[in-house]
């Protein structure tokens, strides 16, 4: 009862104040979410294809970028009228992002609530682009939906596996606080989980009565081996994970170690696309974005346009990742879903000291450094080598603090060396692995 008060509270008071202050929409996006989960495919289409029109002539009018190309495209701005027009622009990929990324920026930038971002992405090297504040509370009202099929109130205390503890880049106002502490994650950092960190955090979620784990698949499987292990009885009501692709093995023992089903969580910040396994094997893929694969039949590579962002219009982008997309029309989501997810699945690096080191969280170290690519590789059971191609800008010193922060997880006792090199080859599905186990 106290959880649907929380809920209740949240939804109806504060979340509007929030909304409010920092232009976020969370509350209209709750509610049309609700409306268009009620619609059939073919007015949920009609609904994407007025985002669409809407989104491509301010592009056209406001950017120089996409000005550009349909004019080039032989194309007159009136003849894009629905998703399928989509396929006659180009692909946008992070090397254009890089070069034009100021012709992307829409003239009228400050009339948009946004913020600024940035990811390492598959390869590493940073990409800066802008997601505007419409979009964050479209991500925030989908997980809210999702979260709430398994039986989550929102406000329900959870376990939040991730790397943002290590820095805090932003400034958060009071406001801010108070919200984020109303929502009740425990941040957690997920890339060291030796087995007394893991008995730590067991501790933590038995004092707060913790029901629900959310975070990195690669720690959250690390959890659940210690838990069998050690033949801990902690049962959770659901588990999400996100950032990595949730292996067979990896759902099998979280879902035995905790007695529980998980629900993978898959998404691109700089794609806007956000997708939940509401059904297992089924992945929702939000309304905001509309998906292309070069074969519907086949793993293909995923194009993303997300359809509401305004601040930096990205259409036909390449987020890296290769997805199979489910066709079928049974099942009572009339949204696109994808069925299978293949990205990058990081190593876990297990050293002789007890210390476990997951892969995601370095995305966030790295930022902080002048470092355009980087791969952390296991020599032995007590060495590790750290890979990196530079910037022009990077100093000497930024190497003795790379290797500080790494000993910050692997242990003052890992012996670690730095190796600099011109560039990394990709593997066949043009990615790269950050990190690599011997």
């Amino acid at each position: 009862m106290m959880a649907k008060i929380k809920e209740f509270i949240l939804l109806k008071i504060v979340i509007p104040i929030v909304d409010m202050m920092m232009g976020m929409k969370i509350s209209y996006w709750y509610k049309k979410i609700n409306k268009l989960n009620s619609l059939s495919r073919d007015k949920i289409t009609e609904w994407q294809n007025r985002q669409f029109r809407d989104l491509i002539r301010f592009a056209y009018e406001h950017t120089v970028y996409y000005k550009e190309i349909i004019d080039k495209s032989g194309y007159s701005i009136d003849d894009f009228t629905s998703t399928d027009d989509i396929c006659r622009l180009p692909v946008l990929t992070k090397e254009i992002i890089r070069q034009r990324y100021s012709d992307i920026v829409p003239d009228n930038i400050t009339k948009i609530p946004h913020r600024k971002h940035s990811t390492g992405g598959s390869t590493g090297e940073p990409l800066r682009f802008i997601i505007d504040e419409n979009t964050w509370g479209y991500v925030t009202a989908a997980k809210i939906h999702a979260w709430k099929t398994t039986g989550f109130h929102y406000g329900e205390p959870f376990l939040s596996f991730g790397s943002s503890s290590l820095f805090r880049v932003n400034k958060k106002n009071r406001l801010h606080d108070i919200y984020y502490k109303l929502r009740n994650a425990i941040a957690l950092n997920g890339m060291d989980m030796e087995d007394s960190i893991c008995r730590k955090y067991l501790e933590i979620a038995r004092k707060k009565r913790v029901k629900y784990i959310y975070g990195y698949a690669s720690s959250i499987y690390i959890l659940a081996s210690y838990v069998k292990k050690h033949n801990v009885k902690y049962k959770l009501n659901a588990v999400f994970t996100t950032s990595e692709v949730l292996t067979p093995e990896y759902r099998q023992v979280i879902e035995e170690a905790f007695d529980t089903k998980v629900m993978d969580c898959y998404g691109a910040h700089d794609g806007g696309i956000t997708a939940f396994e509401i059904e297992k094997g089924r992945y929702f893929v939000g309304y905001n974005t509309f998906c292309e694969v070069e074969n519907p039949l086949e793993i293909s590579t995923l194009y993303c346009s997300n359809l509401i962002d305004f601040a930096f219009p990205m259409l036909r982008y390449e987020v890296g990742d290769a997805v199979v997309m489910d066709n079928t029309a049974n099942t009572h989501y009339n949204g696109q879903i994808i069925k299978k997810i293949e990205g990058r699945t990081g190593d876990i690096i297990r050293l002789k000291n007890g210390h476990t080191i997951t892969n995601p969280g370095f995305t966030v170290v790295f930022k902080q450094f002048n470092v355009k690519a980087y791969r952390i590789k296991q020599l032995s059971e007590s060495s590790l080598v750290v890979m990196l191609v530079v910037l022009p800008n990077f100093k000497k010193e930024e190497e003795s603090k790379i290797i500080d922060t790494i000993k910050k997880y692997a242990g003052d006792d890992c012996e670690i060396r730095v190796e600099y090199i011109d560039q990394f080859e990709p593997l066949e599905n043009g990615k790269r692995r950050f990190i690599m186990s011997n």
